[in-house]
């Protein structure tokens, strides 16, 4: 029986009579990796409520169970939630029904389980619940942010919808402590987004509800009515998702490894430090190193196939605590200062972040003419870029997207804001690259080893016995026979030592005709069929080394496909007048056709192929290749 003591779960009217799903831009924002979220959105938002700037801003994340007789309002939530299973079932939407029956289940536990992240040394969220107030905005708004200065971690509104996309019933509660001129105070409020149904009232009502006082859809400020386990005691602030969902990957170390991926400057300089389930683990500025190498860390890593924005990580903090680093400010006009911080060493490889406010953000500045993704000849390098105060922290805010991972000025509504913005950060991406430049170039010296090169130039010994007589008569040699393609304007050569070149973009060749002789033991792989179309794409992560230095038509070829689908790979011999192309006449990696290898990518897979020309030839190679699409069946790998 449910008894109406003017507290209780109400949706709010729905006098127009509109259809409103499940689906909220904010959650599904959220809704592939939710504990991330809820770590890295709490996170942000709770740093910049600092109270004693002199002590670091503490998060717990517990995990909660209360029996279902203690959760508030438990009979009104299982009634609505059936009201909307009929609706849906009514209207035959299927991933609705999933939805609600999964939430019937959720609520018809015996236990619920809930997700609390709460916050210490905060000043809490301020109220009262009025718009233009921080509480409001926490609990009412959409799309909206209240916040000290535009520099503060989150200005879009939608961090807070984490918090539900981690919830099986897409229910938060929300509960603060904080004080003011007439002493402290205390919120609590929860907000559901189901779908907009008719209640049991017999009254269309809509997706949203809230819990608290049903008057005014208001939260409860009286301590006595609030349950124990959602009343603050101290200042501050905590969030719960309500009936957790369930998750493959232990959402300790799922968390942890988030907190250490966003968050790795903060709690170096000890701005901030977290606790998981009651203090399993902790990460603060004494504890960060040995987590980056903990075993339960990195499998979450893996699993969360984030290894590489956990070595970006890794090698930052590196650069952060390192005394040998180097250190550059930048003076920009329209922007202010830039402090770059850089550490020069190897396996580093070329490591740059952008962090502000204590967050990393991103690794380029794409928008403005630099994705800082070549450095030829350039020692290996790891580069922290950050505002150096509050005014170029604003700048670098404007710029950021939603999810707080990239930068550009055409985020600025304001035309003359806008231009400046993009002219300014031009100037810094150029002056950036610059710098980097200046300290990371490798110059030639009077004498650099370069092993790399002993296949194309005499040793030491085979120096000697030319300075005895012995050097080879040119008459003798015979010129090398390559099969003559079509000639194409250069692309970006992959070196015999994996280095990458720089070189311009340009349309690769359609191609080639079939070649008359096919190999006559291609493997498994496509039928021959019509071509429809071909399209370039560009190979990632290009390397290519001689396995056998006595077999010179030999080859070993690693690459990274940006595309999924069927591909189609040529090589091309870079060390001669023209660029001409290398018949491969046998692979062990997909199927050779007309001189090239067809094979079936996987994006972002890293692929290896052993390859053999149809000639000898020792020099520089280049990889070129196109996306086909088919008519039949596809190659499959061999």
């Amino acid at each position: 029986m449910i008894v109406d003591d003017g507290i209780g779960l109400e949706f709010l009217p729905n006098t127009g009579g509109d259809a409103e799903g499940l689906g909220d831009a904010g959650i599904e924002t959220f809704r592939d990796k939710p504990f991330a979220a809820v770590a890295r959105e709490t996170g942000q938002n709770s740093r910049d409520a600092r109270s004693d700037h002199a002590a670091p801003v503490r998060l717990t994340f517990d995990e909660l169970v209360v029996a279902s007789d203690d959760f508030p309002s438990i009979d009104q939530f299982r009634e609505t939630v059936a009201i909307c299973l009929a609706e849906s079932e009514k209207l035959g939407n299927e991933k609705d029904i999933g939805f609600f029956r999964q939430a019937e289940k959720a609520l018809s536990a015996p236990q619920i389980r809930i997700m609390r992240v709460a916050d210490y040394n905060t000043k809490g969220v301020a109220g009262p619940c009025e718009k233009g107030q921080p509480f409001h905005t926490l609990a009412k708004a959409d799309g909206m942010s209240v916040k000290p200065d535009i520099n503060s971690g989150g200005s879009f509104g939608i961090g807070k919808s984490a918090a539900s996309a981690l919830s099986d019933i897409q229910t938060a509660f929300y509960s603060t402590k904080y004080k003011d001129a007439d002493g402290e105070h205390v919120l609590c409020m929860g907000k559901a987004l189901f779908v907009s149904h008719k209640g049991a009232d017999g009254e269309e009502r809509r997706r949203k509800g809230y819990w608290g006082k049903k008057a005014g859809f208001m939260p409860l400020d009286d301590p006595k009515d609030i349950p124990d386990w959602l009343l603050r005691s101290e200042l501050g602030t905590s969030i719960f998702s309500v009936c957790v969902r369930e998750n493959r990957i232990d959402w300790r170390y799922e968390m942890a490894a988030a907190l250490l991926i966003n968050f790795f400057a903060a709690i170096q300089r000890r701005e901030m430090e977290f606790e998981i389930a009651n203090g399993f683990l902790k990460i603060n500025s004494n504890t960060i190193e040995g987590l980056f190498q903990d075993a339960g860390v990195v499998r979450a890593v893996e699993q969360l196939k984030a290894k590489d924005a956990f070595e970006v990580a890794r090698r930052l903090y590196g650069c952060l605590v390192d005394d040998q680093a180097v250190l550059r400010t930048l003076d920009i006009p329209g922007l202010g200062q830039v402090n770059l911080r850089m550490v020069l060493r190897e396996k580093l490889g070329y490591t740059i972040g952008i962090i502000r406010n204590g967050m990393y953000i991103t690794n380029n500045l794409a928008n403005f003419g630099e994705p800082f993704k070549r450095f030829p000849l350039h020692r290996d390098f790891a580069l922290v870029i950050e505002p150096a105060g509050s005014t170029e922290g604003e700048w670098f805010k404007r710029l950021e997207n939603p999810s707080h991972n990239d930068l550009s000025a055409e985020r600025i509504t304001d035309p003359a804001m806008r231009q400046q913005g993009q002219k300014s950060f031009e100037v810094l991406a150029g002056r950036i690259r610059d710098t980097i430049r200046e300290l990371a170039k490798s110059e030639p010296t009077g004498s650099m080893e370069l092993e790399e090169l002993n296949d194309y130039f005499a040793s030491e010994e085979a120096q000697s016995e030319d300075d005895l007589g012995t050097e080879t008569n040119p008459r003798a040699l015979k010129p090398t026979a390559i099969k003559v393609a079509q000639p194409k304007p250069r692309r970006r050569v992959a070196k015999a030592n994996g280095e990458d070149d720089d070189g311009p973009a340009v349309e690769p060749r359609p191609d080639p005709d079939p070649d008359p002789n096919p190999n006559p033991n291609p493997g498994p792989g496509p039928t021959d069929r019509k071509r429809k179309s071909a399209e370039p794409i560009d190979l990632q992560k290009e390397r290519n080394l001689l396995p056998d230095q006595a077999n010179p038509r030999r080859r070993k070829l690693m690459f990274t496909s940006p595309v999924d689908g069927e591909v189609s790979v040529s090589v091309d011999a870079t060390g001669l007048s023209t660029a001409e192309q290398l018949v491969i006449a046998s692979s062990t990696l997909g199927v050779v056709k007309a001189g090239s290898i067809v094979v079936v990518c996987k994006k972002g897979e890293r692929l290896t192929a052993d390859v053999q020309f149809d000639t000898d030839y020792l020099g520089p190679i280049e990889l070129s290749a196109v996306k086909l699409a088919d008519e039949g069946e596809t190659a499959n790998e061999a």
